[in-house]
């Protein structure tokens, strides 16, 4: 399970460090493509191939399919740490998501998310009134 979240300056040539907690839990490589909600997202390799299953299995009109699979599958990339633990983030997903000097490794799950930290920071603020109210909802303990 990915969790946790993880500050890093990127360097001059667009490296991120992924922590080796991270690295350990997605794999040896894995997928970063474009997320919904402006960010990136980080798949290791069996959900990113689960992903790929699922939407091929997804019946929706071809413009919206066609839609779909350009941005998910058009900017992915398959990135392998280096030995010092980074990866190269490449420019577009770096432009697509915003992403500045300084990122945010986010584990929610089964796939974690590269966020620009001040983007990241101003989405908690704006949501964390909604999230504490379904939490209410869940009834977490």
């Amino acid at each position: 399970m990915l969790m946790g979240e993880f500050e890093h300056a990127l360097d001059s040539k667009g490296r991120l460090f992924v922590p080796a907690k991270m690295r350990e839990n997605l794999g040896p490589s894995f997928v970063v493509t474009k997320g919904v909600d402006g960010c990136l997202d980080v798949y290791p390799l069996e959900a990113w191939e689960k992903l790929k299953n699922s939407f091929a299995q997804k019946m929706m009109p071809k413009q919206k399919m066609r839609d779909v699979s350009r941005f998910i599958f058009g900017g992915a990339c398959e990135v392998e740490p280096d030995k010092q633990g980074r990866i190269l983030l490449p420019a577009n997903l770096r432009t697509y998501a915003r992403i500045g000097e300084t990122a945010l490794i986010v584990g929610v799950g089964g796939k974690a998310e590269i966020w620009d930290a001040q983007r990241y920071a101003d989405y908690t603020k704006a949501v964390e009134g909604d999230v504490a109210e379904l939490i209410e909802e869940l009834d977490f303990e």
